[in-house]
């Protein structure tokens, strides 16, 4: 990860704010664009991942707690079941 990595995620927590809200889950943090339907912004890079979450957090956007169980909608229909491969 490089400073130029983290700046193209850098609206998430500054210009375009209100339009992301993280989802809890038992397993971390999820950014997801709100809309109808909401999408998961899928970060491959898990140290980028944490420092977009960290962020955000910091930024004070809107964390929503999921129950385990409820699914987490992909970014783009029809991709892979793992995008990050």
């Amino acid at each position: 990860m490089n400073d130029r990595d983290l700046l193209e995620f850098e609206p998430m927590w500054t210009t375009e704010r209100d339009r992301w809200e993280l989802w809890r889950t038992s397993v971390g943090y999820m950014p997801i664009l709100k809309g109808d339907p909401p999408m998961a912004e899928v970060i491959c890079d898990d140290d980028l991942a944490d420092q977009v979450i960290a962020r955000m957090l910091a930024a004070g956007v809107t964390v929503v707690a999921l129950p385990d169980q409820a699914p987490i909608p992909s970014h783009a229909q029809g991709e892979a079941d793992n995008p990050c491969e």
